[in-house]
């Protein structure tokens, strides 16, 4: 059973600023790190995250959620993050994990979270299995910011800036995903956002097992409704009992 005794904030540095986290310790070497999605925080919507990571933690396994910069209590304004900023961040976390001794690593990405961790797994030698839900499918051609009638995409702290849309990894999701090696497994609802399920079962028949893709009947793309949350938390968890 966990205890909120064990659940402790700590801050990271990445090469962007100071990245807010918190720490649920139940184990000293298996941790799963929580990678929100766009507009989100180490929280999620409707405490999701919070919610995961306590029932990973009753399992035995550290989780460490945290708030990528510009967002939630990091450091940094939302206006100037971008893929390749959240990529270099997750890639701070990780290689923090790693340094206090944490040997099997998980990581579990929600929406643009879900893409992010995508790209920097399969760069990073670190991690053991990876488990996303409502992935982006694609970043390029992913637009997010405010529009001008010119066309130009302008800063805006609350919705973001040009990064979103312009700052992309040079090796994009299908084919990072498709580079994958370890145990992945992805969570979608039939009610996910438009073109999100499509998108990612393209090439997601050509990826690498071991790999499980599961579309919740009727779930939306943040798992609204507590019975679908309850689902995508239990497939999850015995994931990463299995893999990690």
């Amino acid at each position: 059973m966990f205890s909120l005794m064990s659940e402790k904030p700590l801050h990271i540095q990445s090469p962007n600023g100071w990245l807010a986290a918190v720490l649920h310790e139940e184990s000293k070497s298996k941790v799963v790190i929580f990678a929100h999605g766009y507009t989100g925080t180490k929280c999620e919507s409707g405490r999701l995250f919070v919610q995961a990571a306590r029932a990973l933690a009753e399992k035995g396994i550290s989780v460490l959620r945290f708030d990528f910069w510009g967002s939630g209590e990091s450091d940094g304004s939302f206006d100037a993050v971008s893929p390749n900023t959240e990529i270099a961040d997750l890639h701070a976390v990780i290689a923090w994990a790693h340094r206090k001794g944490f040997k099997e690593i998980g990581v579990l990405g929600l929406s643009l979270g879900g893409a992010v961790s995508i790209c920097t797994v399969a760069e990073n030698r670190h991690v053991k299995t990876l488990v996303t839900w409502s992935a982006v499918p694609k970043l390029n051609g992913w637009t997010k910011g405010v529009v001008t009638p010119s066309g130009k995409i302008k800063k805006d702290p609350i919705i973001g800036g040009p990064g979103l849309s312009l700052d992309h990894p040079k090796v994009d999701v299908p084919e990072a995903y498709l580079s994958l090696r370890i145990p992945k497994l992805q969570i979608q609802g039939d009610n996910d956002l438009p073109g999100f399920r499509e998108g990612f079962s393209t090439y997601f028949p050509q990826a690498a097992a071991p790999k499980k893709h599961v579309v919740i009947p009727g779930a939306d793309h943040v798992f609204t409704t507590w019975a679908h949350r309850r689902k995508v938390i239990r497939l999850t968890v015995a994931w990463f009992l299995k893999y990690l």
